[in-house]
């Protein structure tokens, strides 16, 4: 049945006067004005084609300025199109839209004829539609578009000269003049969005698409046919154009009814709550195609009658858009339903900026996924394009402007826009991670930025607490990093990359592929094809080596995971580690910045070693890492050796160390030749001794020749006198100069003695610069002349003489006794290095006293390493009573950073405590490892009340797991607890007959008092006791953490910055705060199981039931 619009008399959206409307929708012959179009009575209607509009030289200024004359052209290009405004679309709830049947569709009150004064309203077009089956053949409807008003008209026969012309060409003149019976009225203000019917129907057809009047929450759609698409095309410009028209004259907000935009506002604070005070875009759509089948599968297509259908709003927030609709509920409150899509996913936007289009696609795409798109329309299409670049350009502010508009926005006819978006720190990285996050829905990762590197800032992508990263996160991150210009370098150490190996996310487009670099050089067709069917991993690292002009260098250390185990089980000569490929692909081809590669800990495939031997050969690498890569004999000379005796090379840095493979000691001389820039060079455990080679290992011209020469480790190596004598004319060569560049030479385990450790102090000189590292070396023969070269203050500013055992502990007292008078050491690491402990165990009076006076008189020392080494094999520790000595920090005013780990302190640490109570300078100190109870705990938490430096007291999670244990062995071996233990386990004993974990005694416990049994609940004294002993030292961490915040604001206060701690690898404040937060609610869980625990322990088994259940469940590991 035909369908009738009714429309009360109360629009706002009517610009002219309202005269009163008649009862009846049929009765017009009243006082009502008559239908007239006085403005264009002296003109004869033609229509306009596009041919004739493109030729006209007229502008596209508002026609409401011209009294609505009728413009017969428009260029594309018109003014009015390039910078459209909005109008505001509320309409007043006191509308009302009803539907009634008839032989015709027809408009009653409130838009009637009578409504609306004709002759103010200018045609800007009309055209006949096409005939109704339904209807005489000599009623042709017509559509007539107005400056406020589409209407459509049930015949030709109108009282107008000019409808009247018309009419006389159709051989059909009238001989009276009616009132015009118009079939439906549309105002212009209300229209959504006005496009080409995409239907089956071979009809040249026409949506129009606009909002219900008389109820906000809902669209009305009707079809109009046209017998010439000529007539389809020249109605769609005089409709868009008009619609254009009133919104230049209007506000350019979207207004919308209040119940429906605070609807539309509550999704937006709900999907991104981090984003609620930002008042997002929300433009009203009409679904097309496919997104309308998905949404409204029962709406009839192609058909004349006008329907109603539920209304739908994009809403555009900060890092997701939502297509929101909204429907009457049978109880007639609106009710909406919505679906979010992130802008991070944004793969491609297609429009047209043309006058008369306003149809657009949206695509998006998550990873490992099929894409969504949104065919959508709207009056507002232009809008929406910018609000999708703007957005597009806020997270992604490092990507090209010419990536987005190539890849993603695919609008023919828009010039290249510049959109400004602010921008924040760290190249708006953090930004843009969090889009992706928030699109990929991932959790966050842990990642800081490191400026103490040569290269820097460096990003720092830092491993999970626990488990891996998954492959979501992962590639957040690096798509994230992709085009930034603010790192230099890029660290992944010990995050496991395995979990994207053999991942693949190919699509027939190639958004995934980063072929154009920040420089907007590009990749040619065959490469870009070779990419979009790589691996995931392959792809990510191709972008970040080749979109950015900053990164200099990428840290891979441990990033192999759990692939060298598959690699192995597989055998397959053709794997390679994925993340390697293209970078060193990249760099045979010279077009990525990315030199510098560190790689240890990754086992290395043959397939890789070959690429790396090529790219050597290239001279495009300028720093490599290889350390405890598994490389052999044959794959060090293939990659290294070879390259480097074919001739020179620009490498600055390589690390060969902790390889199975060696290189012959008579190899290594003419390799130093031919690396005149080399800056770094560890080769520990690498060099291979031969009986036959004679001459120095290090030739002082070859030495001589490396005036850029940083850092030196040849530990493992054998030194012979040949090498040691150009060693040390090559020192003192070097201390000659006023900047010799020199930082750390490492002679560990190299056979030097005590004498010639002197004779390299004496050649170093007076070096504040210089590290050196002799651990593992017998200094104890001739420790009397190093002692003296220490005394006489010369030699380097940092000293490592770790694990080395005296057996004369008088050659101990001598080196400390040196130690304490010199002015040139700032860092000391004695680890492991003491005398053999004699049979009783306990230090000497004597050494006790030395170390004493070393701790109070020395006033060079800031770092200083004390620790003992306590292994499965061996230990090396200073004797028992040893912390007495520690009285002697009490005093002294130099030591900033202290660690005396695995000394078995437990029994002095009151001295320690007394110490650090007058001790004002130190600000950190480790003493992990000395078997701490909850009484030497408690002991220096209340030293530190009064110390007001100290700002890290390092205790990580193996720590107190450690001191937990302690607390439990002190508890079981105490009488009274071991004779209540024994009462409670006989008591139940029945019931009771192996050791039962926590969660199974809770729940039989559950169990049994469910049944309703009388029998009484015993609670296991032991356990109480656990609980009351775990909030006693939950609350020494507590007071413990408090006291250093407190220090540090303090200190941060006085020297009005943040302060920068420099230590011996000292653990990361993050690190403690989140292992404080797993101690804590691993604290509250262990208490409340505590407390209803009915099971008692057996004593014979308590060892290895506290101690296989507390490290997983108490204390959980990284």
């Amino acid at each position: 049945m035909p369908v009738a619009l009714v429309e009360s008399d109360t629009s706002d959206s009517i610009s002219s006067p309202a005269t009163t409307a008649p009862s009846s929708p049929a009765s017009f012959d009243g006082d009502h004005r008559t239908f007239s179009l006085s403005s264009i009575k002296e003109r004869a209607w033609k229509s306009f084609s596009s041919r004739e509009r493109d030729s006209s030289s007229e502008s596209g200024r508002s026609f409401r300025n011209h009294g609505r004359k009728l413009s017969r052209s428009r260029p594309l290009s018109s003014p009015l199109f390039e910078t459209p405004t909005r109008r505001p679309s509320f309409v007043s709830s006191d509308h009302r839209l009803s539907l009634s049947t008839g032989e015709s569709t027809y408009l009653s009150s409130p838009i009637l004829p009578a409504a609306i004064n004709w002759e103010s309203q200018k045609i800007e077009g009309v055209a006949p539609l096409e005939l109704d089956t339904h209807r005489p053949k000599t009623k042709n409807p017509y559509l007539v578009v107005t400056a406020d008003y589409l209407i459509k008209v049930k015949s030709i026969c109108d009282p107008l000269p000019l409808l009247r012309r018309l009419a006389t060409d159709e051989g059909k003149q009238q001989a009276s003049i009616k009132t015009p019976e118009p079939l439906l009225v549309i105002p212009i203000s209300s229209i959504v969005s006005v496009f080409v019917a995409e239907s089956t129907r071979p009809s040249f057809g026409l949506e129009v698409w606009w909002r219900n009047p008389g109820c906000g929450q809902a669209f009305c759609r009707s079809d109009f046919f046209f017998n010439h698409p000529a007539q389809r095309n020249e109605q769609v410009h005089d409709i868009i154009r008009a619609v254009r028209a009133s919104q230049q004259e209007e506000n350019a907000t979207v207004v919308l009814g209040q119940d429906v935009e605070r609807m539309l506002r509550r999704i937006h604070e709900n999907e991104e709550p981090c984003f609620a005070h930002r008042k997002p875009d929300i433009f009203p759509v009409v679904p097309r195609g496919n997104t309308r089948r998905e949404c409204l599968p029962k709406l009839e297509d192609a058909t004349r009658k006008p329907q109603e259908s539920s209304s739908f709003y994009l809403i555009v927030g900060t890092y997701a858009c939502h297509l929101v609709e909204i429907q009457k509920s049978k109880g007639g409150d609106p009710v909406c339903q919505h679906k979010t899509y992130w802008l991070a996913s944004l793969e491609r936007f297609k429009a047209e900026w043309i006058p008369h289009e306003e149809r657009f696609n949206i695509t998006f795409r998550l990873p490992f996924q099929p894409p969504v798109t949104l065919e959508l329309a709207s009056r507002y299409c232009r809008e929406i394009i910018r609000v999708f670049g703007t957005a597009d350009r806020f997270i992604k502010p490092a990507w090209p402007q010419l990536w987005q508009s190539m890849e993603i926005f695919r609008i023919p006819g828009l010039k290249e826009p510049q959109y400004l978006v602010p921008r924040e720190d760290y190249g708006s990285f953090k930004r843009t991670l969090e889009a992706y996050q928030a699109a990929y829905r991932c959790g966050s990762v842990d990642w800081e930025i490191n400026w103490k590197t040569r290269f820097a800032p460096e990003f720092r992508l830092l491993p999970p607490k626990r488990g891996s990263y998954s492959p979501l996160q992962l590639l957040a991150v690096l798509r994230a990093l992709r085009y930034n210009d603010y790192f230099q370098s890029l660290c992944f150490r010990d995050v496991d990359l395995s979990v994207l190996y053999g991942l693949k996310d190919n699509t027939p487009r190639k958004t995934n592929v980063a072929y154009l670099s920040r420089t907007c050089v590009a990749l040619g067709p065959e490469e870009i094809e070779a990419l979009r069917v790589s691996p995931v991993l392959h792809q990510e690292f191709h972008a970040l080596a080749f979109c950015s002009e900053t990164i200099r260098q990428i840290d891979f250390t441990n990033c192999s995971g759990s692939l060298a185990k598959w690699l192995a089980q597989h055998g397959d000569q053709g794997l390679s580690l994925q993340f390697l490929t293209p970078i060193l692909s990249l760099l045979r081809s010279g077009i990525t910045k990315c030199s510098r590669l560190i790689l240890s800990s990754n086992p290395l495939p043959p397939i890789d070693i070959e690429d790396l031997a090529e790219t050597m050969k290239t001279g495009t690498l300028h720093a490599l890492d290889v350390s405890s890569c598994g490389l052999d004999d044959a794959s060090l000379r293939d990659m290294v050796v070879n390259t480097l005796l074919d001739g020179p090379s620009p490498l600055q840095s390589l690390s060969i160390s902790g390889n199975p493979g060696r290189i012959p000691a008579h190899l290594v001389p003419g390799m130093l030749r031919n690396l005149p820039e080399l800056r770094e060079l560890s080769a520990r455990g690498s060099i291979q001794a031969e009986s036959h080679f004679e001459g120095p290992l290090l030739p002082f011209s070859t030495l001589e020749s490396l005036h850029m020469l940083e850092s030196f480790d040849i530990s493992g190596y054998k030194i012979d006198n040949a090498t040691f004598l150009d060693l040390e004319q090559f020192l003192r060569h070097r201390s000659r100069m006023m900047d010799h560049g020199l930082d750390k030479l490492a002679f560990n385990h190299c056979r030097i003695t005590g004498a010639q450790a002197a004779t390299l102090f004496d050649a170093i000189g007076e070096d504040d610069g210089i590290h050196l590292c002799l651990s593992g070396n017998p200094i104890e023969d001739g420790i009397e002349h190093l002692a003296a070269a220490i005394r006489q203050h010369k030699g380097p500013a940092g000293l490592d003489m770790e694990m080395i055992e005296f057996k004369d502990e008088n050659k101990y007292i001598s080196l400390i006794q040196a130690l304490t008078e010199t002015k040139r050491l700032l860092r000391l690491s004695l680890a492991g290095t003491a005398p053999s402990p004699p049979s009783h165990g306990r230090c000497s009076q004597e050494l006790v006293s030395k170390l004493h006076d070393f701790f109070a008189r020395n006033v060079s020392i800031r770092y200083l390493d004390l620790s003992g080494f306590c292994g499965k094999l061996d230990d090396s520790q200073l004797g028992r009573g040893f912390g007495r000595s520690l009285s002697g920090l009490a005093h002294n005013k130099t030591i900033t950073h202290l660690r005396i780990r695995n000394q078995n302190l437990h029994e002095d640490v009151g001295m320690l405590g007394q110490a650090l109570a007058k001790n004002n300078t130190l600000r950190m100190v480790d003493c992990s490892g000395n078997n701490l109870n909850l009484t030497s705990l408690r002991f220096l938490v209340d030293s530190l009340r009064t110390n007001t430096s100290i700002i890290e007291f390092p205790l990580p999670s193996e720590e107190r797991r450690a001191i937990w244990k302690t607390i439990l062995r002190g508890l079981h071996r105490t009488p009274s607890s071991s004779a209540l233990s024994t009462t409670a386990s006989s008591t139940r004993a029945v019931t009771t007959t192996s050791v039962t974990s926590v969660a199974t005694t809770t729940m039989t416990t559950t169990t049994t008092s469910g049944s309703g049994s009388n029998t009484p609940t015993h609670h296991d004294p032991l356990t109480r006791e656990e609980a009351l002993l775990l909030e006693a030292v939950n609350a020494q961490f507590t007071a413990l953490e408090r006291r250093l915040r407190e220090n540090r604001a303090r200190l941060e206060a006085a020297e009005r910055g943040a302060i920068t701690i420099n230590s011996f690898s000292w653990e990361r404040e993050r690190e403690q705060e989140q292992e404080q937060e797993d101690w804590r609610r691993a604290f509250d869980d262990m208490k409340e199981k505590a407390l209803i625990s009915t099971t008692p322990y057996h004593h014979h088994h308590h060892d290895d039931y506290h101690y296989s259940r507390l490290p997983s469940q108490l204390l959980p590991q990284r």
